[in-house]
C-alpha cells in the first residue's frame, strides 16, 4: 500500500497532463458539465409560475444547482466505461502485468482527468458565486471543513460504487446498460433531479439511507447549511458505512471475477 500511495502523485500528475493537452475536448467536456443547470432553469420557471415550494427561494435553487454543478462533474462514474471498453478490447491484460493493481490504474485516471477540468470549471463557479447576489454558502471556516471532507468522501463512494460495478463485466456483456439503470433509478434519491426536501416521504426516505444521496444531495445541502450536527453525522456515518460495504463488495467481485477474465482481441 505504501508503494501504491507514492505511485499516485506522479499517474495523477501524468493523467492530468494528457488531459490538458486535448483542450477542445476539455471545452466540450466544459459545456456539457452544465447540464445540472437546465435541471435549475425548469424549477427556476416553475418557482416564477407558482411560487417558490416552502423553505425555498430562487436564491436557494441558484445556490443548490451551483454546487450540484460542481458535484456532477465529481462522480467517478467514467471508470465504469474504461473498465468495460478494457475487457472487450483485452487491453486489460496489459494492466495485469503492470505493477499497480488496476483499480488504482483507473482511479488515478479519472482522478487526474477530473482534476484538470475542475482547474478550469472551478474558477467560473467561484466567480459565479461572487457575482451573482442569489447565491449564498453561509458557512464558517469550521463549516467549510466539514464540507471539503463531505465533496471527498462523495468523490470515494461514487468511484468505488462505479468500480464494483463495472466488474459485473467478468459475468456479463451488459455492464454499460447495468449501471445506466442503477443511476438513473439513483438520480431521484441522491437529489440530482431535485433537492430531497422536496421529493415525496418514501423517496426521502430512502434516499437518507442508499448511497446516492453521499455522492450529490448530501455535501450540497451541507454547503448551504441545511443541516445541523446530527444531520451532518448521520450523512458521513451512511457514507463511510456505503464506502465500507463496496470496498467489501469489490473485494470479492474481484477475487472470483478475475478468474473467469480471458482476453480475446486480435
Amino acid at each position: 500500500m505504501r508503494d501504491v500511495l507514492t505511485a499516485y502523485p506522479a499517474l495523477v500528475r501524468s493523467t492530468a497532463l494528457v488531459a490538458a493537452t486535448y483542450r477542445g475536448r476539455m471545452l466540450l467536456s466544459a459545456v456539457t458539465s452544465f447540464f445540472p443547470l437546465l435541471t435549475m432553469a425548469v424549477w427556476l420557471t416553475v418557482v416564477a409560475e407558482g411560487g417558490p415550494p416552502a423553505g425555498w427561494s430562487t436564491g436557494d435553487f441558484l445556490s443548490y444547482y451551483a454546487a450540484a454543478t460542481l458535484l456532477w462533474n465529481l462522480t467517478g462514474d467514467g471508470v465504469v466505461w474504461r473498465w468495460d471498453a478494457d475487457m472487450r478490447s483485452g487491453d486489460l491484460s496489459v494492466r495485469l502485468l503492470r505493477p499497480v493493481h488496476p483499480f488504482h490504474q483507473y482511479a488515478t485516471a479519472d482522478l487526474g482527468h477530473r482534476l484538470a477540468f475542475l482547474s478550469v470549471l472551478s474558477p467560473a463557479l467561484l466567480l459565479a458565486a461572487l457575482l451573482v447576489p442569489g447565491l449564498d454558502y453561509p458557512v464558517g471556516p469550521v463549516q467549510l471543513v466539514a464540507v471539503a471532507a463531505a465533496f471527498v468522501l462523495a468523490y470515494a463512494v461514487s468511484l468505488l460504487m462505479a468500480s464494483t460495478f463495472a466488474l459485473i463485466g467478468f459475468w456479463s456483456t451488459q455492464t454499460s446498460n447495468a449501471w445506466l439503470l442503477w443511476w438513473g433509478l439513483g438520480s431521484f434519491a441522491s437529489g440530482w433531479v431535485a433537492p430531497l426536501a422536496l421529493m415525496p416521504d418514501w423517496l426521502r426516505t430512502a434516499g437518507l439511507v442508499l448511497p446516492f444521496r453521499t455522492a450529490m444531495g448530501f455535501p450540497v445541502e451541507l454547503l448551504m447549511g441545511r443541516l445541523d450536527a446530527r444531520q451532518t453525522a448521520y450523512g458521513f456515518a451512511v457514507g463511510l458505512g456505503w464506502l465500507a460495504a463496496f470496498a467489501l463488495l469489490y473485494r470479492v467481485l474481484w477475487r472470483h471475477g478475475v478468474r473467469r477474465y480471458q482476453a480475446v482481441a486480435g
